[in-house]
């Protein structure tokens, strides 16, 4: 049943299903983090250093603004087809954020990595 509903006959299942994994992914990812600063509970600058330059947060936090960029450009792109109705004015609309979706992400990974 899930598999057919995944197919051509029902375009939006798959977007609507890779949104709310998403949301799983940035749901997991808060959980364990706040997991781990109860565990370390850093309080100067060398601690919080020392867990923010370990790799594995590195990568789950570039994972996390991942979907958090992908999870807002479905959800803004639905806002926008339901509720702005000039095609024109529409595309304009979604390219400004797709732009600014992928800045935010290249600004996150800029400051993830230069840590």
């Amino acid at each position: 049943m899930l598999i057919e509903l995944l197919t051509d006959k029902y375009p939006g299942m798959r977007l609507w299903l890779s949104q709310r994994l998403s949301a799983l992914v940035m749901a997991v990812y808060i959980v364990c983090l706040i997991v781990v600063l109860l565990i370390i509970q850093p309080n100067i600058f060398i601690e919080w250093h020392a867990v923010a330059s370990n790799i594995v947060f590195k990568v789950s936090t570039f994972l996390f603004f991942v979907c958090l960029s992908f999870h807002a450009w479905l959800g803004v792109r639905d806002v926008m087809r339901d509720y702005v109705f000039n095609v024109n004015l529409r595309n304009k609309m979604q390219v400004l954020v797709d732009v600014l979706l992928l800045g935010y992400l290249a600004w996150a990974g800029f400051i993830l990595w230069i840590i």
